[in-house]
C-alpha cells in the first residue's frame, strides 16, 4: 500500500499551555494555580511527589472529576508541557476511522498483512478493540492511511487535540512527527470524549470508551491506554483513561521518563499503571480492590 504523506506544516506553539505554564512558574504547590484551556483552575497535590519517589520515576499527573471546576496536578510544569502523543493518539485514530466509514464498527476485522513485528500479539489479524489493548501500532497505520492526510488534519484541528499539528508522514505523525498535547490537554480531550461533547456521532464516542475498558469491579470501571515514545529523549512512557466509581467519573494523565532504551524493562506499562492506580485509589476515583 502506497504510503500517503501529508503536507508539512510549521508546529504551532500551544498558546494556551504556554499559558497555565506562565502563571505556574514561582507558585507554591499547595496554591491554585491559574487555569487550563478548558477553564478549569490547576491546584497541586503535594502528596503525589511521595508516590512518584517511591516508585522511581519522574513525570507528571493530572486529575479530574467531571463535574468540578479544577484540575488536579503533581508537578505543574511537566503537566502544561506539550509532548508527543505517541499511541494513546490510538483513541482520537479509532474515533476519527469509525466516524469518516473507514473502519465499519469495532469489532471489524483488519487483515495482518503477514509481517513479524517485535510483539507476538501483534501478528494476527486485529480489531480495533484487539487492536487498541496490544496497542498494533501497524494496524492503526492502516487506518491512519485509509483516513488520509485531509481528513485526519480537518478533525483534529475540529477535535482540538493539543497543537493539532498533523505533520510528518501519515502514518507517523503521532509517533515522531509534530503533534503535541500536555497531560492537562489530554484530561480535557478525554473530559469530552467522556460526556459524549467531540464532534463525533454519540454512538462512536460509546464504542470508544467501551473499546479502553481495561479493568472493572462491582461499581467501578478502569479505562486506559498506554504510549511509548520512542523518539523523544528520555524515551517517554504515557497513561490516560478514566474511571468510573462511586457514582462520579474522572479522566486522568500520567507521564513518566521510562528510562534508556538499553533497558530491557524500559517498554514494560505495568510501572505506569500501578502508579496510576495508586494515585486515583488515593484520590478517591477507585477503590482498594483496584490494585489487587
Amino acid at each position: 500500500m502506497q504510503i500517503l504523506r501529508a503536507r508539512p506544516r510549521a508546529p504551532r506553539t500551544v498558546l494556551a499551555a504556554l499559558a497555565v505554564a506562565a502563571v505556574l512558574a514561582g507558585c507554591a504547590e499547595d496554591e491554585t494555580l491559574g487555569t487550563e484551556p478548558a477553564g478549569r483552575e490547576i491546584t497541586v497535590e503535594p502528596a503525589w511527589a511521595q508516590e512518584f519517589e517511591a516508585h522511581g520515576v519522574v513525570g507528571t499527573f493530572a486529575l479530574h472529576r467531571l463535574g468540578d471546576d479544577h484540575v488536579t496536578v503533581h508537578a505543574p510544569d511537566r503537566a502544561a508541557t506539550p509532548m508527543i502523543p505517541a499511541s494513546t493518539f490510538k483513541i482520537l485514530n479509532s474515533a476519527i476511522a469509525l466516524e469518516t466509514g473507514v473502519i465499519a464498527g469495532v469489532d471489524t476485522v483488519i487483515r495482518w498483512d503477514g509481517v513479524d513485528r517485535a510483539f507476538a500479539a501483534w501478528n494476527r489479524d486485529q480489531t480495533l478493540r484487539s487492536a487498541i489493548e496490544v496497542s498494533a501500532v501497524w494496524a492503526y497505520q492502516e487506518l491512519a492511511r485509509g483516513i488520509g492526510p485531509d481528513r485526519m488534519a480537518e478533525h483534529v484541528a475540529a477535535v482540538g487535540y493539543g497543537n493539532a499539528d498533523i505533520g510528518g508522514p501519515i502514518d507517523e505523525f503521532w509517533l515522531q512527527g509534530d503533534l503535541r498535547i500536555s497531560a492537562v490537554e489530554q484530561t480535557s480531550f478525554l473530559a469530552d470524549l467522556m460526556t459524549d461533547r467531540l464532534p463525533f456521532a454519540v454512538e462512536t464516542q460509546a464504542a470508544v470508551r467501551e473499546i479502553l475498558i481495561r479493568d472493572r469491579g462491582t461499581g467501578w470501571t478502569f479505562g486506559h491506554k498506554t504510549g511509548t515514545a520512542l523518539a523523544a529523549e528520555p524515551t517517554l512512557g504515557w497513561l490516560v483513561g478514566f474511571t468510573e466509581y462511586a457514582d462520579d467519573t474522572w479522566v486522568f494523565a500520567l507521564n513518566i521518563d521510562v528510562g534508556d532504551a538499553a533497558d530491557e524493562n524500559h517498554l514494560d506499562p505495568v510501572g505506569r499503571q500501578r502508579l496510576a492506580a495508586t494515585l486515583l485509589v488515593q484520590a478517591g476515583a477507585l477503590p482498594e480492590e483496584a490494585l489487587d
